[in-house]
């Protein structure tokens, strides 16, 4: 339970005259569990049934109102998200006002939060009852230290990273959920991916939810992540982190530098009480050695600049305007680098990324309107290391990467966000609306050179040749409207009921959105329960209406003494038209490539708090998905063609067990235990449509999910023990992720009816020790030593998955136990 707390200080000035009318200022201050302002909430002073006068706090978390007769009041303090309460403020002609005290319990309907104050998640905080507050030091005391919003997520129950580096939300990749800053999508326009996202250390809050049920989200089937960004406080203060790199240590000698990560952040108001400034920029580099090939030729470099600025001004008491600027240049020399596709095999991948918002925040008739416009650009660029053709064998590639691209696709969005004052009939009802209006644009080229497919021998099967220059120019305009209200019944009971009506003009279709969730309190809030259902839809990356005007394919087999094996066969590039839709929510147009994926989901959860150390929840949630979007060969009138179509599904199921043990925060840990299904449909056209694609299109198949993880056990959390010493241990016990056999064609293998393909079980104890040494007043070093791996277990990197492999079915490579000193300056 998260509560809210408000102090009411009420000042009577002294009459002037007798008989002059007297007045009384009421000054109240709204703050949080942590003694941190809370603006935007809603004041409501009521005499009898008539509304004499309604504020909002500022963003110093203040508001101010004036009451002119004696009398017996009552305040109904509110804001989204929490069940409302009225409390009763009594004004005597003589008599003194006492201070008043206001608890209000957090309702986040149907929505599992994660605060993140500054530098890391707490995934035990996925919760309804309301996000739990981390300090911004707790993410150097992990041993995962993320830098970055989507390092921090797979501390989370139900959220994986995958094996490519990508992030997986209850089984599916980036590309089926959205990912808001400040309410801005800052997702790739173009592939929907996540890309490069904010420093950590600028954040204040991260809210990750699993099918969240109000309507102001879309753009997604699987999750939300919504990061909040901190404002620069009322002192200036700077930090910096990490600043000494690691190095590679080789036979007891130093071997250059492996990895570096310095942090600068500065903050502060530039006039005090109007203005005010934010700065966190990081350089990242890091070189991951791949431990199943020689070092020389083992390292993939990835290096990037990540910057966030931020200006706050407070224009009045009931307007504030924030200006953001997100600047992330990043590369990935030896991408996708491994023991089948050594260097000279892989592509570079080089990004440029920038983000622009202006948000206005507005006071007016009781309410904030909320007004942003923001604009994305994502510049890539994917090159080979030479000319050579690409070889795929079953037990390893050659030459180089077949493909090239260059692209720049950008997004701009306007968002009008308006949430009421409460209305008080049946009960307390907020109401919340908004629009969105966005215009993405993606425009590129895509190259390729021929692809030759051998057996182990090196006799050629096939060979595909491009034909076409691969010029692609898209656009799309897509609004959207959403409207809900939050019914909250009594002290008890809460419903949110909302409908949200969406549009791509590039997919001829319109969507509507329906949506409902509850939340119920039988006790004091010691136990809620809480659920909903409601439908939701994924944006249509801008790729998929690029690959008509790919490269063409001419595919020729050949047989095993080198002779071609009938006439090469030309695959056209084709988009189909889905039928009219059945489901009574999707309207559209026959026209190619009409597509929306959709899915509908519901889940319950049932929270118990036992006392102040032992916090319990268990969540069961399913969800149906439809209208995949894939890529498979067909014949179509007899004409071979690869069809980009939306014959996909998935059915996915997951219950989750989540404990936090201890009281202080320095001396606290999380448990969760995920139970998950996710089968579908694994022939995704992102598989060919992304920044790395790969050249054989392969046939459909219904298996389980690349992520599916069936058991995944998480514990970590931190010890305090005396003279600063600080012990944070992280476990992490589960099943091996997934892998579909292929055959000498590359093409996937059936399963038989046995079980899923999976590598090992996975397991992974790494712990932090750090000591701080105070300097002087208002200095300190922090000293720390991380071990990875520390039981050495083997957690096998790859697999030979191909059935022509003599060495079929084996498992090899591992990252064994690593231990790293770090070194921090405290300020």
């Amino acid at each position: 339970m998260l509560v809210l707390g408000a102090l009411a200080a009420v000042t009577i000035p002294d009459a002037f005259a007798e008989g002059m009318p007297q007045t009384y200022v009421v000054n109240i201050s709204v703050v949080d569990e942590n003694n941190q302002a809370v603006p935007g909430a809603i004041i409501e002073v009521r005499l009898g049934e008539t509304l004499v006068e309604t504020a909002a706090t500022n963003a110093s978390g203040k508001a101010t109102f004036t009451l002119s007769s004696v009398g017996a009041y009552s305040l109904n303090i509110h804001k989204k998200g929490y069940l409302p309460i009225q409390t009763a403020l009594e004004i005597g002609k003589d008599d003194a006002v006492p201070e008043i005290d206001v608890v209000l319990n957090r309702a986040m309907l149907s929505q599992q939060s994660v605060e993140v104050k500054g530098e890391a998640s707490n995934p035990v905080a996925e919760t309804s009852s309301g996000p739990a507050a981390l300090p911004p030091a707790k993410a150097n005391e992990t041993p995962l230290r993320p830098a970055t919003v989507a390092d921090a997520l797979p501390l989370i129950p139900g959220i994986v990273r995958a094996p490519d580096g990508s992030v997986r939300i209850a089984g599916f990749g980036e590309d089926h959920s959205a990912l808001l800053v400040n309410s801005v999508d800052v997702t790739d326009p173009a592939t929907g991916n996540f890309g490069l996202s904010v420093p950590i250390d600028s954040v204040r809050t991260i809210e990750v939810s699993e099918m969240p049920y109000l309507a102001e989200y879309g753009r997604f089937t699987a999750g939300v992540v919504a990061a909040e960004t901190r404002r620069g406080g009322e002192k200036w203060a700077y930090s910096l982190n990490d600043p000494f790199p690691d190095f590679f240590l080789r036979s007891g000698h130093l071997d250059g530098v492996r990895d570096a990560s310095p942090r600068f952040n500065l903050s502060g108001p530039v006039i005090s009480n109007h203005l005010y400034f934010l700065e966190g920029v990081e350089y990242l580099l890091n070189k991951q050695e791949v431990r199943t090939l020689p070092f020389a030729q083992s390292l993939s470099t990835s290096k990037a600049i990540n910057s966030f600025t931020q200006f706050d001004a407070i224009l009045s008491p009931t307007q504030t305007l924030t200006g953001s600027f997100h600047f992330a240049p990043h590369s990935l020399q030896y991408a996708g680098l491994d023991y089948f596709n050594p260097q000279p095999v892989t592509p570079n991948l080089d990004f440029h990324e920038t983000t622009t918002a202006l948000t206005d925040r507005l006071a007016v008739a009781g309410g904030i309107l909320q007004s942003t416009i923001a604009n994305r650009i994502v510049s890539g660029a994917t090159t080979a290391q030479g000319g050579a053709d690409m070889v795929l064998t079953p037990t390893g590639n050659l030459g180089n990467y077949f493909g090239q691209e260059s692209r720049r696709a950008n997004r701009f969005e306007w968002i009008e966000q308006w949430t009421t004052r409460t209305f008080h009939f049946g009960g307390d009802h907020t109401f919340q609306f908004g629009s969105v209006l966005g215009r993405s644009e993606n425009v590129g080229n895509f190259y390729a050179r021929p692809v030759l497919i051998q057996d182990a021998n090196g006799h050629l099967l096939q060979s595909i040749d491009f034909s076409g220059a691969g010029m692609f120019d898209v656009a799309d305009t897509e609004p959207a409207a959403f409207a809900e209200d939050h019914w909250a019944l009594n002290s008890h009971l809460a419903f949110d009921f909302g409908l949200r009506v969406e549009s791509q003009t590039i997919t001829y279709t319109t969507r509507a959105a329906p949506r409902t969730g509850f939340v119920w309190t039988p006790d004091e809030g010691k136990t809620v329960v809480r659920g909903g259902v409601g439908v939701f839809y994924d944006a249509v990356p801008l790729d998929t209406y690029a690959f008509n005007s790919y490269p063409q394919q001419t595919i020729t087999t050949y047989s095993p003494s080198g002779i071609p094996i009938g006439p090469p066969i030309e695959y056209v590039n084709l988009t189909a038209q889905e039928a009219k839709s059945n489901f009574p929510f999707i309207e559209r147009s026959q026209k190619n490539g009409n597509f929306a994926p959709y899915s509908i989901a519901w889940n319950v959860a049932l929270e118990r708090t036992v006392n102040r150390f032992v916090l319990l929840r268990v969540k069961y949630l399913q969800s149906h998905e439809q209208n995949i979007l894939t890529l498979q060969p067909e014949v179509i009138q007899n004409q071979h063609a690869f069809v980009l179509g939306a014959s996909g599904s998935a059915r996915t199921r997951q219950t989750e067990f989540t404990a936090r043990i201890g009281g202080a925060s320095n001396r606290q840990f999380f448990f969760s235990y995920v139970r998950q299904y996710a089968y579908g449909d694994i022939n995704a056209a992102s598989s060919y449509l992304g920044n790395t694609p790969f050249p054989v299109v392969r046939g459909s198949l219904m298996a389980s999910l690349p992520s599916e993880i069936p058991n995944r056990f998480l514990l970590w959390g931190s010890y305090a023990l005396p003279r600063k010493i600080l012990v944070v241990p992280h476990a992490e016990l589960r099943s091996g992720f997934p892998y579909q056999p292929t055959d000498v064609f590359q093409q996937y293998v059936a399963a038989t009816n046995g079980p899923q393909y999976r590598f090992p079980n996975y397991f992974s104890l790494s712990l932090r020790v750090s000591k701080d040494f105070q300097v002087d007043k208002k200095h300190a070093v922090r000293l720390s030593g991380t071990v990875t791996n520390l039981t050495n277990h083997f957690n096998p990197l790859e697999v030979h998955s191909n059935i022509a492999d003599p060495q079929y079915g084996t498992f090899f490579g591992n990252y064994d136990r690593r231990f790293v000193l770090d070194f921090d300056v405290l300020f």
